[in-house]
């Protein structure tokens, strides 16, 4: 583990990657941030993360209607299979965004990260957080649970812009709330375009 979070001055294998992603889940705090921020990965692997962690969530997801399918009707349908890597692939996106919106304000507040570092500790603090809610999801009596799992989430995010950038935690709490608030107008923007133009509303 401690190989795994400490700072090299070659990029990190994908093995060593996943590591960290499992540090980040199970010793969540700003040192651990830290140490994450200052791996010599490639942004790719951030996207990566993102992408694995999405996929597997998707795949937990549909196992209930899968199974409800197949017992009722005797198939499934393949169109919610396929959609799985695009809602991962939108997950992606959503990290990029995010991060960007959040390092914008940071530099605002004189971080001193970059945007790199930000979107790879918020992947590997992500990616793990993505598939327990898509476990918890399939337990109806624990869905309730899931609102502490996305403050948790919020929380460990604040954390990751306060040691990546070296902020307070005021500062952090803003540039997450900020970068929520930015990444929110947008896709609110892109419903409103996709419902005007009548791609998916009759």
């Amino acid at each position: 583990m401690s190989q795994a979070l400490s700072a090299n001055s070659s990029p990190q294998p994908a093995l060593a990657v996943y590591r960290n992603c499992f540090a980040a889940l199970v010793r969540p705090s700003i040192s651990t941030y830290k140490l994450l921020g200052q791996q010599r990965v490639s942004i790719w692997h951030a996207y990566l993360l993102i992408f694995v962690g999405s996929l597997i969530g998707g795949v937990i997801d549909s196992l209930a209607p899968f199974g409800s399918q197949l017992v009722g009707e005797g198939s499934f349908d393949m169109l919610l299979l396929a959609m799985i890597p695009v809602t991962a692939l939108i997950a992606v996106g959503s990290l990029a965004a995010f991060a960007w919106c959040a390092q914008t304000v940071a530099r605002f507040f004189k971080g001193s990260g970059t945007y790199a570092q930000t979107a790879y500790v918020l992947a590997a603090i992500s990616a793990p957080l993505l598939i327990a809610e898509s476990i918890v999801d399939q337990l109806p009596a624990a869905r309730l649970f899931l609102v502490v799992v996305y403050l948790y989430w919020l929380a460990q995010y604040v954390g990751a812009i306060r040691a990546v950038n070296g902020l307070s935690r005021v500062k952090a709490i803003v540039a997450v709330l900020l970068a929520l608030l930015a990444l929110g107008l947008v896709w609110l923007g892109v419903a409103f375009l996709v419902g005007y133009s009548g791609i998916l509303l009759p």
